[in-house]
Protein backbone atom coordinates (compact mmCIF):
# COMPACT_ATOMS: atom_id res chain seq x y z
CA UNK A 1 0.00 0.00 0.00
CA UNK A 2 1.38 3.34 -0.89
CA UNK A 3 1.81 5.92 1.43
CA UNK A 4 1.21 9.65 1.40
CA UNK A 5 4.13 10.53 1.32
CA UNK A 6 5.00 8.27 -1.75
CA UNK A 7 1.89 9.43 -3.49
CA UNK A 8 3.90 12.96 -2.34
CA UNK A 9 7.07 11.71 -4.18
CA UNK A 10 5.92 10.69 -7.41
CA UNK A 11 4.30 13.50 -7.87
CA UNK A 12 7.07 15.75 -7.60
CA UNK A 13 9.69 16.34 -10.47
CA UNK A 14 12.72 14.48 -10.19
CA UNK A 15 15.35 17.38 -9.26
CA UNK A 16 12.24 18.22 -6.64
CA UNK A 17 12.52 14.67 -5.14
CA UNK A 18 15.85 14.24 -4.97
CA UNK A 19 16.47 17.87 -2.99
CA UNK A 20 13.61 16.59 -0.59
CA UNK A 21 15.42 13.22 0.10
CA UNK A 22 18.89 15.17 0.80
CA UNK A 23 16.65 17.44 3.10
CA UNK A 24 15.18 14.43 4.74
CA UNK A 25 18.77 12.86 4.52
CA UNK A 26 20.25 15.79 6.59
CA UNK A 27 17.62 16.51 9.40
CA UNK A 28 17.90 12.69 10.07
CA UNK A 29 21.63 12.90 10.55
CA UNK A 30 21.12 15.95 12.64
CA UNK A 31 18.69 14.69 14.82
CA UNK A 32 20.78 11.24 15.28
CA UNK A 33 23.73 13.33 16.43
CA UNK A 34 21.82 15.72 18.72
CA UNK A 35 20.57 12.41 19.95
CA UNK A 36 24.05 10.75 20.87
CA UNK A 37 25.96 14.63 21.75
CA UNK A 38 26.71 13.02 25.61
CA UNK A 39 29.54 14.90 27.17
CA UNK A 40 31.01 12.81 29.89
CA UNK A 41 33.36 15.63 32.54
CA UNK A 42 34.50 15.08 36.05
CA UNK A 43 34.86 18.02 38.87
CA UNK A 44 38.85 17.64 38.45
CA UNK A 45 39.84 18.90 35.11
CA UNK A 46 43.18 16.99 35.22
CA UNK A 47 41.20 14.07 35.98
CA UNK A 48 44.20 13.28 38.84
CA UNK A 49 42.68 12.72 42.04
CA UNK A 50 43.89 12.07 45.58
CA UNK A 51 42.84 8.79 47.92
CA UNK A 52 39.73 10.07 49.87
CA UNK A 53 38.61 12.41 47.90
CA UNK A 54 35.05 12.53 46.01
CA UNK A 55 34.99 12.02 42.44
CA UNK A 56 32.10 14.11 41.01
CA UNK A 57 31.11 12.87 37.02
CA UNK A 58 28.85 15.41 34.99
CA UNK A 59 26.79 13.82 32.16
CA UNK A 60 25.32 16.50 29.67
CA UNK A 61 24.20 16.97 26.20
CA UNK A 62 20.88 15.26 26.75
CA UNK A 63 17.38 16.74 26.45
CA UNK A 64 15.74 16.94 29.81
CA UNK A 65 13.03 14.90 28.90
CA UNK A 66 15.13 12.21 28.11
CA UNK A 67 17.29 12.38 31.30
CA UNK A 68 16.18 9.42 33.10
CA UNK A 69 17.03 6.81 30.35
CA UNK A 70 20.98 7.71 29.93
CA UNK A 71 22.60 4.66 30.62
CA UNK A 72 25.33 5.35 33.01
CA UNK A 73 28.19 3.04 34.29
CA UNK A 74 31.70 3.40 36.34
CA UNK A 75 34.39 0.57 36.01
CA UNK A 76 37.60 0.65 38.28
CA UNK A 77 40.85 -0.77 36.54
CA UNK A 78 38.53 -2.33 33.34
CA UNK A 79 36.98 -5.37 35.70
CA UNK A 80 35.20 -4.15 38.77
CA UNK A 81 32.06 -1.46 39.73
CA UNK A 82 32.70 0.58 42.35
CA UNK A 83 30.10 0.47 45.36
CA UNK A 84 28.18 2.98 46.36
CA UNK A 85 27.62 5.23 43.63
CA UNK A 86 25.47 8.16 43.67
CA UNK A 87 23.29 9.61 40.53
CA UNK A 88 21.64 12.75 41.22
CA UNK A 89 19.87 15.09 38.31
CA UNK A 90 20.61 18.75 38.42
CA UNK A 91 19.28 21.06 36.08
CA UNK A 92 20.10 19.61 32.43
CA UNK A 93 23.01 17.21 33.69
CA UNK A 94 23.61 14.38 35.32
CA UNK A 95 25.92 13.83 38.11
CA UNK A 96 27.32 10.41 39.26
CA UNK A 97 29.12 11.17 42.63
CA UNK A 98 31.14 8.87 44.47
CA UNK A 99 34.72 8.16 46.95
CA UNK A 100 36.79 5.78 45.89
CA UNK A 101 38.18 3.14 48.46
CA UNK A 102 41.15 2.59 46.13
CA UNK A 103 43.66 3.55 43.73
CA UNK A 104 43.17 2.97 40.21
CA UNK A 105 41.78 4.01 37.15
CA UNK A 106 38.20 4.72 36.94
CA UNK A 107 36.19 5.43 33.72
CA UNK A 108 32.57 6.63 33.54
CA UNK A 109 30.71 5.69 30.39
CA UNK A 110 27.15 7.12 29.80
CA UNK A 111 25.37 6.25 26.15
CA UNK A 112 22.27 8.36 25.00
CA UNK A 113 18.79 6.74 24.98
CA UNK A 114 17.78 5.14 21.43
CA UNK A 115 21.85 4.96 20.57
CA UNK A 116 22.35 2.20 18.19
CA UNK A 117 25.02 -0.60 19.35
CA UNK A 118 27.39 1.00 17.05
CA UNK A 119 27.10 4.26 18.43
CA UNK A 120 30.10 5.08 21.15
CA UNK A 121 28.89 5.93 24.02
CA UNK A 122 30.98 9.11 25.90
CA UNK A 123 33.71 8.28 28.26
CA UNK A 124 35.87 10.47 30.65
CA UNK A 125 38.54 8.49 32.62
CA UNK A 126 40.46 9.91 36.28
CA UNK A 127 43.13 8.33 37.92
CA UNK A 128 43.22 7.70 41.85
CA UNK A 129 46.37 7.99 43.43
CA UNK A 130 48.13 7.21 40.70
CA UNK A 131 51.72 7.56 42.05
CA UNK A 132 50.75 4.72 44.38
CA UNK A 133 50.30 2.35 41.32
CA UNK A 134 52.95 -0.46 41.27
CA UNK A 135 53.84 -3.71 39.54
CA UNK A 136 51.57 -5.97 39.33
CA UNK A 137 54.51 -8.58 39.98
CA UNK A 138 58.19 -8.71 40.58
CA UNK A 139 60.74 -8.77 38.50
CA UNK A 140 62.42 -12.62 37.74
CA UNK A 141 65.39 -13.41 39.60
CA UNK A 142 67.06 -13.87 36.53
CA UNK A 143 65.98 -10.88 34.52
CA UNK A 144 69.49 -9.17 34.09
CA UNK A 145 71.12 -12.46 33.51
CA UNK A 146 68.27 -13.07 30.84
CA UNK A 147 69.18 -9.77 29.07
CA UNK A 148 73.13 -9.80 29.53
CA UNK A 149 73.12 -13.33 27.74
CA UNK A 150 71.34 -11.80 24.61
CA UNK A 151 73.60 -9.03 24.42
CA UNK A 152 76.69 -11.00 24.59
CA UNK A 153 75.21 -12.59 21.61
CA UNK A 154 74.80 -9.81 19.59
CA UNK A 155 78.19 -8.30 20.60
CA UNK A 156 79.51 -11.65 19.53
CA UNK A 157 78.32 -11.43 16.19
CA UNK A 158 80.59 -10.60 12.97
CA UNK A 159 78.51 -10.12 10.47
CA UNK A 160 78.28 -6.00 10.11
CA UNK A 161 75.17 -4.12 8.85
CA UNK A 162 74.18 -3.65 5.24
CA UNK A 163 73.76 -0.23 4.15
CA UNK A 164 72.41 0.65 0.28
CA UNK A 165 72.07 4.13 -0.65
CA UNK A 166 68.48 5.15 -1.70
CA UNK A 167 66.71 8.27 -2.58
CA UNK A 168 66.17 11.03 -0.69
CA UNK A 169 63.21 13.03 -0.38
CA UNK A 170 65.69 15.79 1.33
CA UNK A 171 68.63 17.26 -0.79
CA UNK A 172 70.29 18.00 2.23
CA UNK A 173 69.74 14.58 3.85
CA UNK A 174 71.54 11.05 2.82
CA UNK A 175 69.06 7.99 3.30
CA UNK A 176 70.18 4.24 3.52
CA UNK A 177 68.23 1.01 3.28
CA UNK A 178 69.39 -0.59 6.53
CA UNK A 179 69.84 -4.13 7.95
CA UNK A 180 71.12 -5.20 11.14
CA UNK A 181 72.29 -8.93 11.64
CA UNK A 182 70.58 -10.35 15.19
CA UNK A 183 71.26 -13.30 16.63
CA UNK A 184 68.85 -16.19 16.73
CA UNK A 185 65.86 -13.84 14.87
CA UNK A 186 65.56 -11.75 11.92
CA UNK A 187 67.66 -8.74 11.11
CA UNK A 188 66.43 -5.32 12.32
CA UNK A 189 65.66 -3.50 9.00
CA UNK A 190 64.87 0.08 8.18
CA UNK A 191 65.80 3.24 6.74
CA UNK A 192 69.38 4.95 8.18
CA UNK A 193 69.10 8.91 7.43
CA UNK A 194 71.75 11.53 8.46
CA UNK A 195 73.02 15.05 6.92
CA UNK A 196 74.92 15.39 4.51
CA UNK A 197 78.71 15.86 5.35
CA UNK A 198 77.75 15.60 9.16
CA UNK A 199 80.81 15.91 11.19
CA UNK A 200 82.35 13.59 13.52
CA UNK A 201 80.57 13.78 17.04
CA UNK A 202 77.95 16.18 15.80
CA UNK A 203 74.59 15.48 15.65
CA UNK A 204 72.21 13.55 18.29
CA UNK A 205 70.21 10.13 17.33
CA UNK A 206 66.79 9.46 16.77
CA UNK A 207 65.61 6.13 16.69
CA UNK A 208 61.82 6.01 15.30
CA UNK A 209 59.95 2.91 16.49
CA UNK A 210 56.59 1.19 14.77
CA UNK A 211 53.05 0.89 16.26
CA UNK A 212 51.59 -2.46 15.57
CA UNK A 213 50.47 -4.60 12.96
CA UNK A 214 52.12 -6.06 9.89
CA UNK A 215 50.86 -4.72 6.22
CA UNK A 216 49.40 -0.91 7.75
CA UNK A 217 51.29 1.82 6.00
CA UNK A 218 52.12 2.73 9.97
CA UNK A 219 53.85 -0.29 10.52
CA UNK A 220 56.57 -0.15 7.79
CA UNK A 221 60.08 2.18 8.47
CA UNK A 222 59.74 4.95 5.77
CA UNK A 223 62.55 6.82 4.64
CA UNK A 224 60.40 9.96 4.51
CA UNK A 225 59.90 9.81 7.99
CA UNK A 226 63.72 9.11 8.52
CA UNK A 227 64.86 12.29 6.56
CA UNK A 228 62.40 14.75 7.50
CA UNK A 229 63.43 13.98 11.21
CA UNK A 230 66.99 13.99 10.30
CA UNK A 231 66.55 17.35 9.16
CA UNK A 232 63.92 18.72 12.15
CA UNK A 233 66.75 18.28 14.80
CA UNK A 234 70.15 17.89 13.07
CA UNK A 235 70.14 14.08 14.36
CA UNK A 236 71.17 10.82 12.18
CA UNK A 237 67.81 8.90 12.71
CA UNK A 238 66.85 4.90 12.14
CA UNK A 239 63.84 4.10 11.57
CA UNK A 240 63.13 0.15 11.68
CA UNK A 241 60.11 -1.91 11.76
CA UNK A 242 59.32 -4.12 14.77
CA UNK A 243 59.41 -7.73 12.49
CA UNK A 244 62.48 -7.52 10.30
CA UNK A 245 60.81 -6.77 7.06
CA UNK A 246 61.99 -6.22 4.19
CA UNK A 247 61.48 -2.35 2.87
CA UNK A 248 59.90 -1.81 0.00
CA UNK A 249 58.08 -4.89 -1.05
CA UNK A 250 54.54 -5.03 -2.94
CA UNK A 251 51.71 -4.96 -1.07
CA UNK A 252 51.21 -8.95 -1.05
CA UNK A 253 54.29 -9.87 0.64
CA UNK A 254 52.83 -7.84 3.57
CA UNK A 255 49.90 -9.30 3.40
CA UNK A 256 51.22 -12.87 3.15
CA UNK A 257 53.26 -12.11 6.18
CA UNK A 258 50.29 -10.80 8.45
CA UNK A 259 48.55 -13.37 7.56
CA UNK A 260 50.83 -16.27 7.80
CA UNK A 261 54.25 -15.92 9.98
CA UNK A 262 53.07 -13.14 11.74
CA UNK A 263 49.80 -13.86 12.22
CA UNK A 264 48.74 -12.99 15.83
CA UNK A 265 52.14 -12.70 16.46
CA UNK A 266 51.59 -10.83 19.69
CA UNK A 267 51.21 -13.92 21.62
CA UNK A 268 53.28 -16.45 20.01
CA UNK A 269 55.76 -17.80 22.47
CA UNK A 270 53.67 -16.34 25.17
CA UNK A 271 54.23 -19.11 27.74
CA UNK A 272 57.87 -19.76 27.30
CA UNK A 273 60.82 -16.83 28.06
CA UNK A 274 62.73 -18.22 25.06
CA UNK A 275 60.31 -17.82 22.37
CA UNK A 276 58.26 -14.99 23.59
CA UNK A 277 57.88 -12.81 20.38
CA UNK A 278 58.69 -9.68 22.21
CA UNK A 279 62.58 -11.22 22.75
CA UNK A 280 63.62 -10.94 18.91
CA UNK A 281 61.98 -7.48 18.58
CA UNK A 282 64.20 -6.38 22.03
CA UNK A 283 67.27 -7.65 20.43
CA UNK A 284 66.57 -5.83 16.92
CA UNK A 285 66.51 -2.81 19.62
CA UNK A 286 69.82 -3.49 21.02
CA UNK A 287 70.93 -3.89 17.52
CA UNK A 288 69.94 -0.64 16.11
CA UNK A 289 71.87 1.18 19.18
CA UNK A 290 74.86 -0.43 18.54
CA UNK A 291 74.41 0.44 15.04
CA UNK A 292 74.42 4.21 15.92
CA UNK A 293 76.86 4.30 18.88
CA UNK A 294 79.38 2.89 15.75
CA UNK A 295 78.31 5.91 13.57
CA UNK A 296 80.59 8.41 13.10
CA UNK A 297 78.71 11.68 13.34
CA UNK A 298 76.48 10.65 16.70
CA UNK A 299 77.70 13.04 19.15
CA UNK A 300 77.87 10.15 21.94
CA UNK A 301 75.38 11.25 24.09
CA UNK A 302 72.29 12.24 22.82
CA UNK A 303 70.16 9.24 21.72
CA UNK A 304 66.44 9.73 21.88
CA UNK A 305 63.55 6.79 21.60
CA UNK A 306 60.46 7.30 20.41
CA UNK A 307 57.30 5.66 19.19
CA UNK A 308 53.47 5.15 19.49
CA UNK A 309 51.71 2.39 20.95
CA UNK A 310 53.44 -0.55 20.35
CA UNK A 311 56.55 1.50 19.22
CA UNK A 312 56.09 3.17 22.30
CA UNK A 313 56.98 0.19 24.40
CA UNK A 314 59.90 -0.38 22.46
CA UNK A 315 60.90 2.76 23.18
CA UNK A 316 60.54 2.28 26.51
CA UNK A 317 62.21 -1.20 26.38
CA UNK A 318 65.29 0.16 24.35
CA UNK A 319 66.23 2.63 27.55
CA UNK A 320 65.32 -0.31 30.24
CA UNK A 321 68.04 -2.44 28.07
CA UNK A 322 70.61 0.23 27.04
CA UNK A 323 71.62 3.31 29.30
CA UNK A 324 73.27 4.84 26.12
CA UNK A 325 69.33 5.88 25.28
CA UNK A 326 69.44 9.35 27.40
CA UNK A 327 65.29 10.49 26.36
CA UNK A 328 62.19 8.39 25.63
CA UNK A 329 59.27 9.81 24.52
CA UNK A 330 56.42 6.87 24.52
CA UNK A 331 52.64 7.43 23.03
CA UNK A 332 50.03 5.53 25.01
CA UNK A 333 53.11 3.07 25.46
CA UNK A 334 51.80 -0.76 25.12
CA UNK A 335 53.86 -3.79 26.72
CA UNK A 336 53.35 -2.02 30.34
CA UNK A 337 52.41 -4.49 33.18
CA UNK A 338 51.42 -7.35 30.96
CA UNK A 339 50.55 -9.31 34.62
CA UNK A 340 47.98 -6.73 35.66
CA UNK A 341 44.97 -8.96 35.65
CA UNK A 342 47.16 -11.11 38.71
CA UNK A 343 45.85 -7.50 40.94
CA UNK A 344 42.52 -7.37 39.40
CA UNK A 345 43.02 -4.76 36.93
CA UNK A 346 43.61 -4.76 32.72
CA UNK A 347 46.85 -5.81 31.22
CA UNK A 348 49.27 -4.33 28.98
CA UNK A 349 48.92 -4.44 25.20
CA UNK A 350 48.88 -7.61 24.03
CA UNK A 351 47.06 -8.57 27.24
CA UNK A 352 48.22 -11.66 26.85
CA UNK A 353 46.91 -12.36 30.57
CA UNK A 354 43.63 -13.10 31.36
CA UNK A 355 40.65 -12.82 34.20
CA UNK A 356 41.25 -16.47 34.96
CA UNK A 357 44.83 -16.39 36.39
CA UNK A 358 44.89 -20.20 38.19
CA UNK A 359 44.88 -22.20 34.87
CA UNK A 360 48.19 -23.91 34.12
CA UNK A 361 49.04 -22.33 30.92
CA UNK A 362 48.48 -18.95 32.42
CA UNK A 363 50.59 -19.38 35.22
CA UNK A 364 53.36 -20.36 32.82
CA UNK A 365 52.71 -17.04 30.87
CA UNK A 366 52.78 -15.16 33.68
CA UNK A 367 56.03 -16.32 34.38
CA UNK A 368 57.34 -15.72 30.60
CA UNK A 369 56.01 -12.12 29.74
CA UNK A 370 57.65 -11.02 32.92
CA UNK A 371 61.28 -10.58 30.83
CA UNK A 372 59.75 -8.21 28.25
CA UNK A 373 57.48 -6.18 30.80
CA UNK A 374 58.48 -2.19 30.02
CA UNK A 375 57.45 -2.35 34.35
CA UNK A 376 60.44 -3.80 35.02
CA UNK A 377 62.56 -2.97 32.37
CA UNK A 378 61.91 1.03 33.31
CA UNK A 379 63.47 0.71 36.84
CA UNK A 380 66.79 0.33 35.18
CA UNK A 381 66.33 2.94 32.73
CA UNK A 382 68.53 6.48 33.18
CA UNK A 383 66.73 8.22 30.48
CA UNK A 384 64.72 11.42 30.67
CA UNK A 385 61.20 10.25 29.71
CA UNK A 386 58.11 11.71 28.38
CA UNK A 387 55.20 9.06 28.16
CA UNK A 388 51.54 10.10 26.93
CA UNK A 389 48.28 8.31 28.25
CA UNK A 390 44.81 8.38 27.69
CA UNK A 391 42.07 8.25 30.73
CA UNK A 392 39.87 6.08 28.55
CA UNK A 393 42.19 3.96 26.34
CA UNK A 394 41.36 0.41 26.94
CA UNK A 395 44.25 -1.05 24.37
CA UNK A 396 47.24 0.25 26.34
CA UNK A 397 45.44 0.86 29.93
CA UNK A 398 46.76 3.24 31.94
CA UNK A 399 47.38 1.59 35.17
CA UNK A 400 50.49 -0.42 33.68
CA UNK A 401 51.68 2.92 32.32
CA UNK A 402 51.62 4.36 35.77
CA UNK A 403 53.06 1.35 37.09
CA UNK A 404 56.17 2.00 34.59
CA UNK A 405 55.81 5.26 34.66
CA UNK A 406 56.54 4.99 38.73
CA UNK A 407 59.60 2.53 38.33
CA UNK A 408 61.66 5.46 36.41
CA UNK A 409 64.26 6.67 38.20
CA UNK A 410 65.58 9.36 35.44
CA UNK A 411 63.65 13.00 34.85
CA UNK A 412 60.47 11.85 33.72
CA UNK A 413 56.92 13.82 33.05
CA UNK A 414 53.56 12.12 32.03
CA UNK A 415 50.87 13.86 30.40
CA UNK A 416 47.34 12.10 31.31
CA UNK A 417 44.37 13.11 28.74
CA UNK A 418 40.90 12.47 30.63
CA UNK A 419 39.06 12.04 27.32
CA UNK A 420 41.54 10.26 25.19
CA UNK A 421 41.00 6.66 23.83
CA UNK A 422 44.00 4.91 22.42
CA UNK A 423 43.78 6.65 18.92
CA UNK A 424 43.45 10.89 18.68
CA UNK A 425 43.36 13.52 20.56
CA UNK A 426 39.76 15.29 21.55
CA UNK A 427 39.27 18.53 21.41
CA UNK A 428 38.38 18.48 25.21
CA UNK A 429 42.01 17.71 26.19
CA UNK A 430 43.54 20.17 23.69
CA UNK A 431 44.14 22.15 27.07
CA UNK A 432 46.97 20.29 27.98
CA UNK A 433 48.82 19.94 24.82
CA UNK A 434 49.41 19.41 21.60
CA UNK A 435 51.29 15.47 21.56
CA UNK A 436 53.10 16.30 18.33
CA UNK A 437 54.14 20.05 19.80
CA UNK A 438 55.04 18.87 23.14
CA UNK A 439 57.38 16.09 21.89
CA UNK A 440 59.02 18.03 19.25
CA UNK A 441 59.48 21.05 22.39
CA UNK A 442 60.62 17.68 24.90
CA UNK A 443 63.18 16.77 22.13
CA UNK A 444 64.40 20.09 21.30
CA UNK A 445 65.40 20.98 24.85
CA UNK A 446 66.89 17.74 25.27
CA UNK A 447 69.63 17.85 22.25
CA UNK A 448 69.73 21.67 23.20
CA UNK A 449 73.45 21.15 24.07
CA UNK A 450 74.41 18.44 21.99
CA UNK A 451 77.64 20.35 21.03
CA UNK A 452 78.68 20.87 24.55
CA UNK A 453 81.15 17.49 24.23
CA UNK A 454 82.53 18.75 20.77
CA UNK A 455 85.59 20.92 19.73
Amino acid sequence: MSTGTDRLMNSLPLIRRLIVLATIAVLAAQAVAGAAALVVSSNERSGIYPLGTEVVFTIGGVEPAEMEKVRVTIQRDGFEKPASLETIRDGETLKVRFTPEAAGWYVCEASAPGAAAKDQPARAGVMVAPETIAPSTPAPDDFDGFWNARKAALKAMTAMAELKSVESPDPTIECFDLAIPCPQTKAARGYYARPKDAKARSCPAILYLRAAGVAGHWCKASAQNAASLAREYGAIVVDINAHGMLNGQPPEYYQDLEQGELRHYPTQGADDRDKFYFVGMYVRLLAAIEFIAAQEPWDGTHLVTTGESQGGGQALAAAGLDRRVSAVVAIVPAMCDFTGPVVGRLGGWPMPVGRDIENERTRKIIEAVRYCDNVHLAARSRAETLIFVGLIDTACPPPGIFATYNTLAGPKQIVAYPHKPHNGLPEEDLWLGDISALRKAFILRHIEGRNDTTN
